[in-house]
This record gives C-alpha cells, sequence and structure tokens, in this order.
C-alpha cells in the first residue's frame, strides 16, 4: 500500500531504521538533516525523537540495524544449511543472497559514514573482518592456502560487494550467467 507523502504512520524501530537505510541509500550520500529525510519518509518527527536520541544514536543505530541484516543474519543463514552442504555450494548460496537481495546498495552509505563518525569507522571494520573471516573458512574448506587463499578471498569480498557499482549495464538473464562464471573461476583450484 502506497502511503501519500502527508499522510504519516506509525512504524517500530526496526521498520524506521529500514525505510532510513534505503531512504538515504536511495541519494546516495551521507548527509543528511533530519527534516528531508522525515520529509522522504511517512513518518513525523516526534517518531524520530520516540525511537532515538539524536543524530548520532540514530547512525549508529543505522549500522547496527545494516550490520544485523547484511551480515549477521547471511552468515547464521551460512552456518544452519545441513553439514553435507559443500562449500562450494554455500559459496554459490552467499553469492545469490547478496544478489538477490541487493544488499549493496547500502554499502557506499555505510562506509560514507565513516568519515563523520569515527565509531561508525570501528562497527564497519568489525563487519569487514567478519565478512572477510567467512569467505576465507569456505575458501580454505575447499583447500585454498597461503597467498591463494588470501587472493581469493579479498577478490570475493570486492567485486560481491561493490559489481553494482560498475556502470556495465547487464539484463538479468547476463548477470546470473556471470555471477554462475564467477563461482567457476573462484571455485577452481
Amino acid at each position: 500500500m502506497a502511503h501519500d507523502q502527508d499522510q504519516r504512520i506509525p512504524l517500530s524501530r526496526e521498520r524506521w531504521l529500514e525505510l532510513a537505510l534505503d531512504t538515504l541509500s536511495g541519494k546516495g550520500h551521507s548527509k543528511f538533516s533530519l527534516d528531508a529525510l522525515i520529509n522522504a519518509m511517512p513518518v513525523s518527527k516526534g517518531s524520530f525523537y520516540w525511537h532515538f536520541k539524536n543524530r548520532e544514536d540514530f547512525v549508529m543505530a543505522l549500522v547496527e540495524f545494516w550490520d544485523r541484516h547484511e551480515t549477521q543474519n547471511v552468515v547464521s543463514s551460512l552456518a544452519t544449511l545441513p553439514e553435507n552442504v559443500s562449500a562450494e555450494d554455500k559459496l554459490w548460496e552467499l553469492m545469490c543472497v547478496v544478489y538477490e537481495t541487493h544488499f549493496v546498495r547500502h554499502e557506499l552509505l555505510i562506509r560514507a559514514l565513516t568519515l563523520e563518525f569515527p565509531e561508525v569507522s570501528k562497527a564497519v571494520d568489525i563487519v569487514d573482518q567478519i565478512r572477510a573471516q567467512t569467505v576465507k573458512d569456505l575458501f580454505a574448506q575447499m583447500g585454498f592456502e597461503g597467498d591463494e587463499l588470501e587472493m581469493r578471498t579479498l577478490v570475493f569480498l570486492a567485486t560481491t560487494a561493490f559489481d553494482h557499482f560498475v556502470s556495465i549495464k547487464q539484463t538479468k538473464a547476463k548477470y546470473e550467467q556471470q555471477l554462475r562464471l564467477r563461482h567457476a573461476w573462484f571455485t577452481r583450484a
């Protein structure tokens, strides 16, 4: 159900953060005024202060939301796969989750916030470490080690997180074909 710009609705803190993350990511920058954000969402200024003490509290809550939904939930879902699922298949599952959920659209916003908020930088460093260790563990299970393991981990993280920002337009079918080729490249010895 679409909401009129003037129609304000009560939102839970989680829904508030979800809408704010999408709204701010769609604008493509981390500098925002509270009034501009509220005007772009179906919420009132009072609802902001109901859920958040101030801009800094909001930004940290936004980063925690991002971490929970775009890292912790993904890592947890991989851990719940049956033991007989190969590391190659887990890597494919990870690639598909990132592709299908379009998580990468929030990456630039969150990373831009590190320039203004040092505590965001610390949180992003932790997220990067968790993501890197998860991918590294999968490649290690495939038998890669040493410099090869490090290179595959770094290249996987970079291409998976930021390939949507390269201005090469592809059809969905072509992108899915490229995803399969990328998976084959990453998993071959």
